[in-house]
């Protein structure tokens, strides 16, 4: 099925070669969206076949082939996918076996069951590392990234702005913690240049 999908080149009766305006809403690709309001009137067309996209090529519009597995590519990610290929990254079930929404990833997604599986295993494997160490709140003092003092995992500081605390969940072992931030200002002075002053020098 994949060898034949990657090789489809289907022509678009409906959409005149001229058309350059074209795109995309999940499967459904569209033409002259009215967002752009070029005067031609919107189209609203779906491939015959999961997998499929529209491409414009010198003699026309046509039907190819977009999903990226089928194409050989595996490094990253296209939300056009066919039927054979929507499968969870780490086990292999299909999209269509699944009772919960998946997460996403770089190159797919990743089904529930497994990401809580990984969670789980870089949570132990960071706690055993810890404890190998002698991991403690005291190599969380002053630090310059926000340190987990129970696993000793970085966690991100994004959200934490000026002098202040904040409650954290560690994205790692899910322990709860508090970041005191320390705002730690440096200064730069300079004689302030008046517009008189800077004609006096002008006319010297």
């Amino acid at each position: 099925m994949c060898q034949k999908l990657q090789d489809m080149k289907i022509l678009i009766p409906e959409i005149p070669s001229e058309w350059t305006q074209r795109t995309r809403s999940g499967n459904t690709n569209i033409w002259n969206d009215l967002f752009y309001r070029n005067g031609l009137p919107e189209v609203k067309l779906d491939p015959p076949m999961r997998g499929l996209y529209a491409e414009r090529f010198e003699d026309g519009w046509y039907w190819v082939c977009g999903c990226q597995k089928c194409l050989g590519i595996f490094d990253k990610h296209s939300y056009i996918t066919c039927y054979e290929h929507d499968r969870c990254e780490t086990c292999g079930i299909h999209r269509s076996e699944l009772k919960e929404v998946p997460w996403g990833l770089i190159a797919g997604w990743q089904c529930n069951p497994c990401r809580e599986a990984e969670r789980a295993e870089r949570k132990s494997e960071a706690l055993s590392a810890a404890q190998a160490r002698g991991h403690s709140e005291d190599d969380c003092w002053r630090t310059n990234e926000v340190i987990c003092p129970v696993c000793g995992s970085e966690n991100s500081s994004d959200d934490m702005h000026g002098s202040s605390e904040h409650e954290v969940t560690c994205c790692i072992c899910d322990a709860e913690f508090i970041v005191e931030v320390e705002y730690d200002p440096k200064y730069t002075s300079r004689l302030k240049h008046t517009e008189e002053a800077d004609d006096e020098g002008s006319a010297a």
